[in-house]
């Protein structure tokens, strides 16, 4: 109840207040006439503009100016009785349209709009760009070069202005004539069938961009050849196996690009799997194994992984040992082999790997693998691991096998 009794009291108190005061709550506008005494609303950007009027009334105006810039409030300089406004040159630079209006007591009295077009002064070089810079031969891969000119104030000039973009490849030359559309031109530049470098650039006028470079690159490659040198047909563990490929090249004839990895597979006759690989130097990729140390068949092939192949080549190694004696000293525990002599009755070289292999009651108890020297491989059984009794003693090495039961160590 007494809240009610509040609310009504306030309610009279105000209208009390409404009917005795001696100012209106609601003030009338008051209106004022003006006059532009603007010439032209088309400006060329770097161009001073400044706006006159002529009003009636002259304090408390504003001119209030919009661009893509935001809202600007500017004050009015009066000159011969006359409103006189200068828009900054952050606006006046920049193209575009700047709207603006007049503002008096925070109520709009006039309003206008300008036109900034952009600067005939164009920016040298020419703004462009090309991408992107590395593309295949054939004619179907494509970088694309764009051209959008610019003023000295950074505006994009007009629309139908003309542009030559022009490019030059081997012994061609071409230009194609365009017309700036949306602030851009551009061009589509294809590649030839030929690898190789292709030249960009852009003019309009007497004023020229920089110069691009369009990188053609080979194509993908093809299958191709391989080819094998090796030293002797001997698998003395020793000599190298030169595996290269032929001059490997695309579907174009382009000699592929430097350093491509060419991969070398060979699969023996004992069901090993040997890998080399190599990359490419001016289409020629070349790789590299040591001879089998005992005799082998190969079956060799390259490869450029998921892209081309190369035939099969087949390599026979002979034996280059065919035989070596084993002594024992009188006690059994040292062991001698060789002299290990090769296809010419020579000493092997040496590192020739081979090993022995002992057992005891049918059960494999130790390996040593030991690497010639001289020609010869010294084994030494110790007291500590191998007890006084009957052992088998088997050794291996450049694909010979001897093997000795009811050898007794003392």
């Amino acid at each position: 109840m007494k809240l009610r009794t509040y609310t009504y009291l306030l309610f009279l108190v105000i209208l009390i207040l409404g009917f005795t005061t001696s100012n209106p709550i609601i003030k009338n506008i008051q209106k004022i006439n003006i006059t532009t005494l603007q010439a032209k609303n088309t400006y060329t950007a770097g161009e001073e503009i400044i706006l006159k009027f002529k009003a009636e009334e002259s304090s408390e105006i504003s001119l209030i100016v919009k661009s893509s810039y935001g809202i600007s409030v500017l004050n009015s300089q009066e000159k011969e009785g006359n409103l006189v406004f200068k828009i900054p040159p952050f606006l006046s630079q920049k193209r575009g349209v700047i709207n603006y209006k007049l503002v008096h007591n925070l109520q709009e009295i006039y309003s206008g709009s300008l036109h900034i077009k952009a600067s005939k002064m164009i920016k040298e070089p020419l703004e462009s760009y090309l991408g992107p810079t590395s593309i295949t031969a054939g004619g179907k891969d494509y970088g694309m070069f764009t051209v959008i000119p610019s003023d000295n104030y950074d505006n994009p000039i007009q629309d139908s202005t003309l542009v030559t973009i022009k490019h030059q490849f081997l012994d061609l030359e071409k230009d194609s004539e365009l017309f700036i559309n949306n602030f851009i031109a551009w061009k589509n530049i294809y590649s030839y069938q030929e690898s190789g470098r292709i030249l960009v650039s852009a003019n309009t006028g007497n004023l020229a961009s920089k110069e691009f470079t369009l990188n053609v690159f080979p194509s993908q490659a093809q299958d191709f050849e391989l080819k094998v040198s090796k030293k002797h047909e001997y698998a003395d563990g020793n000599q190298i196996v030169k595996f290269f490929t032929s001059e490997i090249k695309d579907e174009y004839g382009n000699t592929i690009s430097d350093g491509r990895i060419v991969e070398f597979s060979i699969l023996t006759n004992h069901n090993e799997q040997l890998r080399a690989s190599g990359t490419t130097i001016k289409g020629v990729a070349t790789g590299y194994m040591i001879h089998p140390a005992k005799a082998s068949s190969w079956t060799a092939q390259a490869f450029i992984p998921e892209m081309a192949e190369s035939d099969q080549l087949t390599l026979e190694f002979k034996p280059a040992v065919t035989d070596y004696t084993i002594t024992f000293d009188k006690g059994k525990r040292n062991i001698k082999v060789g002299a290990i002599l090769s296809f010419m009755n020579q000493i092997i070289p040496d590192g020739a790997m081979i090993s022995l292999h002992v057992y005891n009651n049918d059960t494999l108890t130790d390996t040593f693998t030991e690497f010639s020297s001289k020609g010869f491989v010294d084994f030494y059984l110790s007291n500590d691991f191998f007890p006084a009794g009957e052992y088998t003693l088997e050794v291996t090495g450049m694909g010979i096998t001897k093997k000795y039961d009811h050898i007794v160590l003392e």
